[in-house]
């Protein structure tokens, strides 16, 4: 494939000292280091693209992982996520997808519908995924086959994401990643007709894309501040945006996802993702950092964590085709700051149990511990409804703590040759083999929140 003359502006920006020695103010508010002031600096540049049609993985990788089952030399928690993958509920070859005219999410009054649907797309975009990857690695066409008629059978019958609020935007966002990744996936796929490849990536920027740009631009209009939805609402239609921008070769949507993470104006960018930066209370002298969800609750804090690494991993994985674009390597952005953010949230979210599922032991850390940076959701902004605003003033310690996510073996991938991270490669450690929606094991449920990230990155980036 071949993007042509992408205007990106890049950024020339100051990384975060490691050292913490005095309190000062700063668009964080205090904090108990010193941190020079972050200057962006427009520089316009053009770039031509090249890579492959899925925004998560590369073609290498794939060679490289079904290299290592073939030869049996993968490491052992590869061919156990291999194993669990083909027993997943969403690679069963009988799977039988549900098709909606509408998806569904949020209040459904006057959408045609008496109640959300969402759940179908959910399911059937993860079942096309998971699919996909089994094809690649099992070169089986009965998998591919099944996962294009997932495809086609929701670009032939749905027109629309809809309801009478904003929760729609979640599965333009969430779903659209995952059918615009399974698309990439199986994009040469010899049973999959050009028209029916074309017509489902005009579905998925008519129906998933433009709700995308329309949240990112507007956020939902003039009623509402551009940080009033929590920093998960701008990932997930960046992950999706980018997806298809990936899948489509289209210019313009990459470049504007590649902008929106380095100066967007909603909690998406890095620089409002990131509200607090900390040295670590337990003493080994690394800087964590709390994220824009931290005070609100922990499941919507991992969650921010978990897709902030499945967005940098997509921008990897173009990166790797193109590395004169230093801007594409979204994991090393302010002094690997999505690596400090992973590790607040780690260690504020860790047991001292050694069981898989993270719900045994005591936690590594009190509430009271945990360093935070008092964070003012939409005070004093220019939202015309004034009753959300909250103050939050310690890392939420709430009923969802502990909870799990995929996606912390990507942050091990990527950062591993990195100084200063601990509490990633715990959780990383903990769960693997990570899994993801389906899994036997069911330790992320059937909910929402077990299709918000991927998943599948032991078997995929383990090594």
């Amino acid at each position: 494939m071949s993007i042509k003359n992408i205007c990106i502006v890049g950024l020339v920006c100051c990384g975060m000292s490691a050292t913490a020695t005095s309190c000062r103010e700063n668009e964080f508010g205090e904090v108990d280091l010193s941190m020079p002031e972050e200057t962006y600096v427009p520089v316009t540049a053009q770039y031509s693209y090249a890579g492959g049609h899925c925004a998560m993985f590369t073609d290498a990788d794939f060679a490289r992982v079904k290299q290592s089952l073939d030869n049996g030399s993968a490491p052992q928690a590869v061919k156990d996520e291999f194993a669990n993958l083909k027993l997943s509920n969403y690679t069963m070859l009988t799977y039988t997808p549900n098709p909606q005219t509408k998806i569904v999410r949020g209040d459904a009054t006057g959408t045609g519908f008496d109640k959300e649907n969402y759940g179908y797309a959910m399911r059937d975009a993860a079942a096309a995924y998971q699919m996909g990857i089994l094809w690649r690695l099992t070169a089986d066409d009965r998998y591919a086959a099944k996962a294009v008629e997932i495809l086609n059978g929701w670009a032939n019958k749905c027109t629309e994401i809809a309801s009478n609020d904003a929760n729609q935007v979640l599965a333009a966002g969430a779903q659209g990643m995952t059918f615009a990744n399974a698309a990439g996936i199986l994009y040469d796929y010899s049973g999959w007709t050009t028209s029916q490849r074309e017509q489902v990536k005009q579905w998925l920027v008519t129906v998933f894309g433009s709700k995308n740009k329309n949240f990112l631009d507007t956020h939902t209009g003039s009623n509402v501040c551009a940080e009033h939805y929590w920093s998960n609402w701008d990932l997930v239609n960046m992950c999706s945006y980018f997806s298809i921008g990936v899948l489509t070769e289209n210019n313009d949507m990459v470049n504007y996802v590649v902008n929106y993470f380095y100066q967007g104006v909603g909690n998406g960018c890095i620089k409002r993702l990131i509200r607090g930066i900390h040295s670590d209370p337990l003493g080994t002298g690394e800087i964590i950092c709390q994220n824009q969800e931290s005070g609100r609750d922990q499941g919507h804090s991992e969650m921010s964590a978990m897709v902030s690494a499945n967005l940098a991993q997509m921008a990897w994985s173009l990166y790797q085709a193109n590395p004169s674009v230093k801007e594409l390597d979204f994991f090393s952005a302010n002094d690997n700051a999505l690596m400090r953010m992973g590790e607040y949230v780690a260690l504020f979210n860790l047991r001292s149990g050694s069981d898989n599922a993270n719900k045994n032991g005591t936690w590594m850390v009190t509430a009271a511990q945990m360093p935070f940076t008092e964070f003012k959701y939409c005070i004093d902004c220019t939202c015309r409804d004034k009753n959300h605003g909250a103050v939050h003033t310690q890392a939420a310690d709430d009923d969802g703590r502990g909870g799990v996510r995929p996606g912390w073996e990507i942050f091990v991938a990527h950062y591993k040759s990195v100084a200063g991270h601990k509490y990633i490669d715990q959780m990383a450690n903990k769960l693997r083999p990570e899994g993801g929606s389906g899994e036997s094991l069911n330790r992320y449920g059937d909910n929402s929140g077990a299709f918000d990230q991927l998943g599948w990155c032991t078997l995929m980036l383990y090594q």
